[in-house]
C-alpha cells in the first residue's frame, strides 16, 4: 500500500546490510517455517500482520505458502482488505466474494483472527472519471456494503472490523480529507456492522501519519488534528477501538512531536489523551499498520536495523495497557526493487526468504500471547 511518509531522510548501514546478510544466510531460503525452528507454539493474540491489498489476487499455493509462514511465525491476526471496489465492481447487485472468501478461510483455518478493513468505492458509487480512493457519492451505499459484508463474513468468524483505510491523508480519500464526512461515514457504517453483529468490534480506519499537530496541507490533515475534527462531528459512539498508523521510519521509536509513534501517548495532545479527554480512555488503540521497509534508499533502514526496531516497537505495545493489537507492515516485500520504499516492507523477501525482522516478530510472539 502507498505511504506518503514525512521527515525521511537516514541511510541504511553497510555495516547492518553485512550483518543482517549473515543472518540471513544461516536460514532456509525457501521455509520462513523450516528457518526458525518448532512451529508449535500457539498463535499470539496480540500480534498480527497487515497484509495489503493483493492477498485476494494470490495463487491457491501461493496463498497457502504465505499464510503457513504468517501462522509459523504465531502471528493471532492478519489484516485484510475487504475491497468493496473489487466486489461490486460491476453495480449494486453484483457481488464477487469468492477471492475473499478464500483469504478469509484460509486464515481462520489455521488459527488466525482476520481484521477485515472495509474500503474503496467502485466505479457507480462515485463521481464519473474518479479514483476508488474518492468515497462514494452516497455514504449510505457504503454502510449497505458493509452490512453484507458482516452478513457474509461474521459466520466465517470475523470479529473486526475496520472502517476505510487513512482517511485523514489525499492518497486513501481523495480529493482531500474530510474529517466530518469521514465520521458520517464510520456512523453508518458502526450501526451497519452492529445491526448484524453486536459483538463485532469496529475499529475506525487507520490513521496515516502526517506531521505536527495542526498541520493541514493539500496533501493530508495530521492524525491528532483530524481526531479531534471527528470527535467535533459526533462519532464518539460510532467506534469500538481507534486505528493508528504509527509508522516512523527510518527514525524508529524516539521522541519528536511530529513522529506518529510518540502522538499515540507521549506528545500533548496525543491520541490518547483525546480519547481520555471525550470519555474514551477505556478504548484502545490498536495499530493496524506499522513497519520499516529495508531498500536501498535514505528512507530505508538495514535488514539488521528492521529487526530492532519491530522487536523494540512490539516489546512497547505489549507493555502498554492502552494499546490493542498491533500489526506489522508487512510479511512479505511486494516486488524485488530495492529502489522502491512500498516494495521493501516485508519480514520475508518476495521469494520467501527471511529476513532477520521475521525471527525478530517470531521471538516477540512465542514470549507473550
Amino acid at each position: 500500500m502507498l505511504h506518503l511518509r514525512l521527515r525521511i531522510v537516514a541511510a541504511a548501514s553497510l555495516r547492518g546490510r553485512f550483518a543482517a546478510a549473515l543472518v540471513v544466510a544461516l536460514c532456509l531460503v525457501t521455509s520462513p517455517a523450516a528457518a526458525s525452528g518448532d512451529t508449535s507454539a500457539p498463535q499470539n493474540a496480540h500480534f498480527g500482520f497487515a497484509a495489503g491489498g493483493d492477498l485476494h489476487n494470490l495463487a491457491p499455493a501461493d496463498l497457502a505458502r504465505y499464510l503457513d509462514g504468517v501462522r509459523d511465525a504465531h502471528a493471532g491476526w492478519v489484516r485484510i482488505d475487504l475491497n468493496w471496489n473489487v466486489i461490486q465492481y460491476r453495480g449494486p447487485d453484483s457481488y464477487n466474494w469468492a477471492p475473499f472468501d478464500r483469504v478469509v478461510r484460509g486464515v481462520t483455518a489455521r488459527g488466525m483472527r482476520v481484521l477485515a478493513g472495509i474500503l474503496y468505492t467502485p466505479p457507480w458509487a462515485r463521481p464519473a472519471d474518479t479514483s476508488s480512493r474518492v468515497p462514494p457519492t452516497q455514504l449510505g451505499d457504503y454502510a449497505a456494503f458493509v452490512k453484507s459484508a458482516v452478513q457474509r463474513y461474521e459466520p466465517m468468524g470475523v470479529r473486526a472490523y475496520e472502517i476505510w483505510n487513512e482517511p485523514n491523508i489525499a492518497a486513501f480519500w481523495s480529493p482531500g480529507p474530510e474529517p466530518e464526512r469521514y465520521a458520517q461515514l464510520l456512523k453508518l457504517a458502526y450501526a451497519a456492522v452492529k445491526s448484524v453483529a453486536r459483538s463485532a468490534t469496529v475499529v475506525s480506519g487507520g490513521l496515516s501519519p502526517h506531521g505536527s499537530y495542526g498541520q493541514v496541507d493539500e496533501r493530508g490533515m495530521n492524525p491528532l488534528t483530524f481526531l479531534e475534527k471527528m470527535y467535533g462531528a459526533g462519532a464518539a459512539r460510532s467506534f469500538d477501538a481507534l486505528g493508528w498508523h504509527p509508522f516512523n521510519f527510518p527514525y524508529g521509536l524516539s521522541l519528536a512531536r511530529w513522529s506518529a509513534w510518540s502522538q499515540m501517548s507521549s506528545t500533548s495532545p496525543s491520541a490518547r489523551s483525546i480519547l481520555r479527554a471525550h470519555g474514551d480512555g477505556a478504548k484502545r488503540v490498536w495499530a493496524t499498520e506499522f513497519g520499516f521497509p529495508t531498500g536501498s534508499t535514505s528512507r530505508d533502514v538495514s535488514e539488521a536495523k528492521q529487526a530492532q526496531l519491530l522487536r523494540k516497537a512490539l516489546e512497547a505495545l505489549r507493555r502498554r495497557a492502552w494499546a490493542g493489537p498491533a500489526f506489522v507492515y508487512s510479511y512479505r516485500d511486494s516486488g524485488t526493487d530495492d529502489e522502491n520504499v512500498e516494495q521493501n516492507f516485508g519480514v520475508v523477501r518476495y521469494d520467501y526468504s527471511v529476513k532477520p525482522a521475521y525471527m525478530a516478530f517470531r521471538a516477540a510472539a512465542a514470549v507473550s500471547r
